[in-house]
């Protein structure tokens, strides 16, 4: 059988995290020639039929979806976009069932994000944090950028506990109004005290996107032999038959969920869970279309 190109494990024998971008981006772009983010652009006017040459992030994904063509939208005016990624380094992430740790997921993830968002010149940022922000690169739109991010994203490691909330704050002042912020994280953290210094952000007209990384495992819990479970974040170590604590364990995994993804609607912040043995594609086409048809863009000041 041949290999699917997208699929995680795939990628992850792709050491060049370049390539691994341009392979997943250039996959989806072929398939529904859409670009995620429209919210630099105002006042749409019109469609015209799709040329060689056309900006991509212009194509209509509605229209295509109901005539099978090609057209793209034109608006009077646009502003670029600055987003910042920050991506979860801290033990937890390093944890793998199928070949390719949360961390290398993330990373992946977090460089076709990026590679997307440069190729139609918005500014793109990087923040590393376990539970302090451990690097910074601040956005710049330049397509030489697009290396200095992805060198970043190769060289991570995982290390320390998650403080969410905590290296939100230390970003309050430096990230200014209107930008697009992605945390990509297991999230393994104190949900109502990250909940809550993103609202700082949104006061300031910021949007939130939020992709909880999981791997299949930790969803379904499939142990059957007496296990040692160890914690990767600090000494904690536990023998235990699996059978007589999955339900509980799946019980609380459920309610955890739930209530994240509640507390995420109550307060408009836009949450994708993401099953770290989804291909790649997958996952990123299911987030762009979604956005097409649920979001609005970001307004100008």
């Amino acid at each position: 059988m041949t290999e699917n190109p997208f699929d995680p494990i795939t990628l992850s024998k792709i050491a060049n995290m370049e390539l691994r971008a341009r392979l997943v981006v250039d996959g989806i772009l072929s398939g529904i020639h859409k670009s995620p983010y429209k919210g630099s652009s105002i006042e749409f006017l019109e469609h015209k039929e799709y040329s060689p040459g056309n900006e991509i992030k212009h194509i209509d994904w509605k229209v295509l979806a109901r005539t099978d063509k090609y057209y793209i939208k034109e608006f009077e005016e646009e502003t670029n976009l600055k987003c910042y990624i920050f991506i979860d380094t801290s033990g937890s992430m390093g944890y793998k069932s199928t070949g390719i740790s949360k961390l290398d997921y993330a990373a992946t993830l977090a460089a076709s994000l990026a590679y997307l968002l440069l190729k139609q010149s918005d500014l793109v940022g990087l923040i590393a944090f376990s539970d302090k922000a451990l690097q910074y690169i601040p956005p710049r739109s330049r397509l030489t950028h697009l290396h200095v991010l992805l060198n970043a994203l190769t060289e991570l490691k995982t290390t320390g506990k998650s403080n969410t909330g905590a290296v939100l704050n230390e970003f309050v002042e430096k990230i200014g109004r209107r930008s697009l912020l992605i945390i990509i994280s297991d999230f393994f953290d104190d949900m109502k005290k990250i909940v809550h210094q993103l609202k700082y952000f949104q006061f300031k007209k910021n949007e939130i996107i939020l992709f909880h990384v999981l791997d299949p495992y930790e969803l379904t819990f499939p142990f059957e032999a007496i296990t040692f479970f160890e914690s990767m974040e600090d000494d904690r170590r536990i023998l235990a038959d699996p059978k007589s604590i999955k339900d509980r364990y799946l019980a609380g995994m459920k309610h955890f969920l739930e209530q994240f993804r509640q507390s995420c609607f109550e307060n408009h912040i836009d949450y994708w869970l993401v099953d770290s043995s989804t291909p790649l594609d997958q996952a990123l086409i299911k987030f762009l279309t979604r956005r097409e048809s649920t979001l609005h863009p970001l307004h100008k000041d």
